[in-house]
């Protein structure tokens, strides 16, 4: 199956306007983009769509398939068991609110556990740097 796909869309979908180039992603691009984000860097789907489109030179990332990829990014790397041990940082993208938690069968409590940690990591790498400086 090909992968990260830009079309022209023939007619309005979405967000999207007929006339403008739509990227379909793939589930590794999803979870390569997630891998990059810093810890307490969070974005929501609709950003990472139109960060993942700006990549590809597109307008806009379907939502469709970002939303089916986003899921099979996640299921391929999750610990189920120990969501904090999955070693792809899905909660910079995904907040307590996702959809794709209940499929999943994960906690909104924990996503916001994750994100909250994350913060702090980030707080942590600021204060050294400031103590550095």
């Amino acid at each position: 199956m090909p992968r990260n796909i830009v079309k022209i869309l023939d007619k309005n979908f979405s967000d999207m306007k007929a006339g403008q180039l739509m990227h379909i992603s793939s589930p590794e691009a999803i979870a390569d983009y997630i891998l990059r984000l810093e810890a307490g860097v969070f974005k929501s789907p609709k950003e990472m769509r139109l960060d993942l489109a700006k990549a590809a030179g597109a307008d806009n990332t379907c939502p469709v398939s970002t939303g089916i990829f986003l899921r099979l990014a996640i299921e391929s790397a999750l610990v189920p068991e120990a969501v904090e041990m999955t070693p792809l940082p899905f909660w910079r993208v995904v907040d307590e609110t996702h959809p794709v938690l209940k499929k999943l069968g994960i906690l909104a409590d924990d996503i916001a556990r994750l994100r909250a940690a994350d913060r702090q990591k980030k707080q942590c790498a600021f204060t050294v740097i400031e103590r550095l400086t």
